[in-house]
């Protein structure tokens, strides 16, 4: 049996295409280096390809081994977290059914629908595609910032909500933290090219801020932030301790930024923050009162009122919610399943080897992190009331969208991490 024949027939015991490529490029290089020493005892081509081959063993007894150590393993576990999460976060629309708050079946169903699709689709898409991709994301989300930086609005396309721009595509309404996913694949792939230079990187992530700053959507720029320096922090780049220093210096000046840039209620919030009496029947009056409902949480089922408190039940304040309606026992269990997802993402990037992959999952796991972090921490009262939603929990279809990148890219790499050494 000639190379060729022998790799075809092994190939037919190999049911991955990516396998299948890994594969024979392994066993041409065995048979390679086989060919070579029967030469060099003086056999001809012919016969030194033949013996090598031999030697090689049984067509399928290989395809079965290379099965068996290339096949891609799905993390069964993120995956019934992920459904389980969906599961709970139709819980407060039962909680607030008798509520005159405008929430609807409709649109947690299409966004739960439409989340499990993403991650479905991404579990059969190469990851690996993506890495020469990046200066194409980059430009799609700095576009997207461009136009929404802009002042004029662009009605129905682009309006403003609260003094804030929305895009109005079909049935989706959603700030410009849409372009965190684009940025996210973007960086890795930056991140992961280390032939591109320190100040290149810092003028574009400074540029990126300060379209960022026009849109005053300042809860997705400290994700951003976040998400980038975590990323560079984990890309193996030397001198990382002289760019912290820098880094921080601009988070600094970043900072004075969105200060100056903030709307006065914006500021007020935060005065609120710290002293939330002085507020109390303005900004203040929103603290004291989430400060009173955890008063009233018991450890078993209460209802809503009619009148419910404050509009932002359903979003930024769902975890209250929850709690208040289902007791603290349901509480420590929501908050038990959200953080073993942020776990079992963190554990991932210990068995990913390409690096890439392994920034991906950082920089999502930043995101994810972030937003439950804070939202949990905003609860609470360790920090300031802004809006920043609970993960797969609260109400909107693009949040959820946003998070089922984030679990779907995780386990896409996952499922992979076999088929690629670096």
């Amino acid at each position: 049996m000639m190379k060729k024949e022998f790799l075809d027939s092994v190939m037919t015991h190999v049911r991955s295409k990516d396998i299948k490529k890994i594969v024979s490029k392994e066993l041409e290089q065995h048979i390679k280096v086989n060919i070579e020493h029967y030469l060099k005892e003086g056999y001809s081509e012919e016969v030194a390809e033949q013996k090598a081959v031999e030697q090689m063993g049984s067509p399928l007894a290989i395809g079965t081994k290379f099965n068996q150590i290339y096949k891609p393993k799905l993390d069964w576990g993120l995956v019934l977290l992920y459904l389980t999460v969906l599961g709970l976060g139709t819980l407060p629309l039962i909680a607030l059914k008798n509520t005159d708050l405008p929430i609807y079946w409709g649109p947690k169903v299409y966004g739960i629908s439409l989340g499990i699709l993403i991650v479905a689709i991404l579990l059969c898409f190469d990851y690996k595609k993506w890495e020469r991709k990046g200066w194409i994301l980059f430009t799609i989300g700095t576009i997207i910032l461009f136009i929404a930086g802009g002042n004029a609005m662009m009605p129905p396309l682009l309006v403003s909500i609260n003094g804030r721009p929305h895009f109005h595509i079909g049935p989706f309404i959603t700030d410009t933290t849409i372009v965190l996913p684009f940025y996210l694949v973007a960086w890795a792939s930056f991140f992961k090219n280390h032939k591109l230079k320190i100040w290149l990187l810092g003028i574009l992530f400074i540029g990126t801020l300060l379209l960022f700053f026009g849109t005053t959507n300042f809860p997705a720029v400290s994700i951003y932030i976040l998400m980038v320096l975590t990323m560079y922090c984990f890309s193996g780049r030397k001198h990382i301790f002289k760019t912290t220093i820098l880094t921080s210096i601009a988070g600094l000046i970043g900072l004075t930024v969105i200060w100056q840039r903030m709307y006065p209620f914006q500021k007020e919030r935060i005065y609120a923050f710290l002293d939330p009496q002085s507020y109390s029947s303005t900004t203040g009056y929103i603290p004291i009162q989430i400060e009173k409902i955890l008063k009233e949480v018991t450890w078993g089922f209460q209802a809503i009122p009619k009148n419910a408190l404050y509009p932002e039940l359903h979003t930024d304040f769902v975890f209250l919610t929850l709690s208040y309606s289902y007791g603290w026992g349901f509480s420590l269990f929501l908050l038990a399943i959200l953080t073993v997802i942020l776990i079992k993402m963190a554990l991932m990037t210990a068995k990913i080897k390409d690096e890439f992959g392994k920034l991906l999952i950082i920089g999502g796991l930043t995101i994810y992190s972030a937003q439950l972090l804070y939202n949990i921490g905003m609860i609470f009262g360790f920090l300031p009331i802004i809006r920043m939603s609970l993960p797969f929990i609260s109400y909107g279809t693009v949040p959820i969208l946003i998070n089922s990148l984030v679990i779907g890219i995780a386990l896409s790499i996952y499922r992979r991490k076999n088929l690629i050494c670096n």
